[in-house]
């Protein structure tokens, strides 16, 4: 369960600071902020940043993951995780069963508190690039 806390952690960094994507940090932002506001919510890093989380799992691409999908991206991963997530026991997580338990508990909140540090309930411009500055920092410090 640690192991894929911190997978979500790496998704909400991934979503701010697009580290293996093509996309800016500033595009990321912009795509997030569904009506344009110029903050992101809870529920606008939810939508895309849940889609991301699964899509980083779903290696074949056919819209569904196996424990083996899993566990090759995040070796050892739990296999009661895996089975709370596939909600019809059919062995594969679609990306509806995996919102549905990931809304139930509460999304990306925990990641998204960490950026929100003033406590408003909205990631901002000046948020996100402090926090993209931060994990440049952790990842340069890390290699």
């Amino acid at each position: 369960m640690k192991s894929h806390t911190l997978l979500v952690s790496a998704l909400a960094a991934a979503l701010l600071s697009s580290c293996a994507s093509t996309e800016t940090d500033r595009d990321l932002f912009l795509q997030a902020d569904a009506n344009k506001d110029g903050k992101l919510s809870l529920t606008e890093v939810n939508k895309i940043g849940l889609p991301r989380l699964f899509n980083r799992f779903d290696l074949n691409g056919d819209g569904h993951v196996t424990l083996e999908e899993a566990r090759e991206v995040e070796p050892g991963f739990d296999a009661k995780v895996f089975a709370e997530r596939d909600l019809n026991g059919d062995g594969k997580v679609t990306y509806a069963e995996s919102e549905k338990v990931a809304l139930s508990k509460g999304g990306l909140k925990k990641q998204f508190a960490e950026v929100d540090t003033n406590g408003d309930g909205f990631i901002d411009q000046a948020e996100a690039e402090v926090h993209t500055a931060k994990l440049d920092k952790q990842t340069a410090s890390a290699q």
